[in-house]
């Protein structure tokens, strides 16, 4: 059993094959078993498994192993969540359950994936690109560590806008079960789907752009002193060094740092988790605010570059920008190709109420 906005998009990819002599002899049961696994769409697993294998390939020539017990890990929670997906699908249909277990499992799945490629680009060992952001940020008049220097001024605002920063992650958690809650399943496969597309035009242009980051490029004398402010300004350098000069025998999931820098990939998130969770009642609102405050923060317990979170922003603005966009040329295609199509004696599926 799908959700209406699911099955009518599912409706509209398979009018195209319908007509084909394996499309009448199939089950219902089996298409109902393929479209309850199927989501967020074949080429995202497809997508999945082809940076398993780019990772795999990278790994054996850099010759850096990855601990095991993450792996094992890793590889336990995407299986208990595709069963769980199986499960509410075939067997006791819950839609909403299905949601949250599809797109956790892809998430878990894609995001252990990209993190470890993004570990792999940090050995390309390309030239730093701190002297040219912070150039840039000199040119848009933006003083970083008058920036710092007035939070460490201000404690309270510090920790505040640091709180707001590390909620990134668990907002993620939050976008899949308000969308599945509420029945926007369409929004929350979009919502993977962008997300996928930043994270890993993050990973690409880091990976050609690297940088230290403006707490050990400007070294400021003046910065917030608590843990929670600062604990992304440092941390990364030792894994980024070891990277770039080939030390690093194993990775370990549970210690990846992110290394990505320029553009901010938690200010494009906030963009994206804004605009997936806006049409949630009271949640929306919230979420919008929330959000805004993290790419503020962003700057400061993010240790990122003006440059960065100005990328950063614009990305996440021009794929949501690109999605709305996209979506009423599909809609109005699958329009003409349900006309197209003759009929067979089965009565079309109902237009859902809600979009995503």
């Amino acid at each position: 059993m799908l959700l209406d906005e699911e099955r009518w998009a599912g409706s509209r990819k398979a009018d195209a094959r319908a007509d084909t002599p394996s499309d009448l002899s199939a089950g219902p049961g089996l298409r109902r078993l393929s479209a309850g696994l199927a989501a967020p769409g074949p080429r995202l697993w497809a997508l999945v498994g082809g940076l398993i294998l780019l990772d795999a390939l990278w790994l054996a020539i850099a010759g850096i192993g990855v601990a095991w017990t993450g792996l094992f890990a890793v590889l336990g929670a995407v299986t208990v969540l595709l069963g769980l997906a199986f499960l509410f699908s075939a067997v006791m249909p819950e839609p909403k359950l299905r949601a949250m277990a599809l797109s956790s499992a892809y998430l878990t799945a894609f995001t252990t994936a990209a993190a470890v490629l993004h570990y792999l680009g940090a050995t390309l060992a390309m030239p730093f690109a701190d002297p040219a952001l912070a150039r840039v940020e000199a040119a848009m008049g933006f003083d970083w560590r008058g920036w710092v220097g007035g939070l460490a001024a201000h404690p309270d605002l510090s920790w505040w806008l640091a709180l707001a920063y590390h909620s990134s992650g668990p907002q993620v958690g939050l976008v899949v079960i308000a969308l599945s809650a509420v029945s926007r399943v369409a929004r929350l496969w979009a919502y993977a789907r962008l997300f996928s597309l930043a994270l890993l035009a993050s990973i690409a242009v880091s990976a050609l752009f690297p940088a230290i980051g403006p707490y050990a490029y400007y070294e400021p004398q003046a910065y917030p002193q608590g843990h929670l402010e600062t604990v992304g300004a440092l941390w990364h350098l030792d894994a980024l060094q070891a990277l770039r000069n080939g030390t690093l025998s194993t990775i370990t999931l549970s210690e990846i740092r992110g290394l990505v820098t320029f553009p901010s990939f938690h200010a494009c998130l906030a963009v994206l988790t804004a605009w997936a969770l806006a049409p949630v009642p009271v949640i929306g609102p919230l979420a919008l605010l929330l959000n805004g405050a993290i790419i503020v923060a962003t700057l400061g317990a993010g240790g990122h570059y003006g440059p960065d979170v100005l990328a950063g922003t614009l990305m996440g603005v021009v794929l949501v920008a690109a999605h709305r966009f996209r979506r009423p040329f599909s809609l109005a295609g699958a329009g003409a190709s349900r006309k197209a199509v003759p009929d067979r004696g089965v009565g079309p599926l109902p237009r859902p109420q809600t979009t995503g």
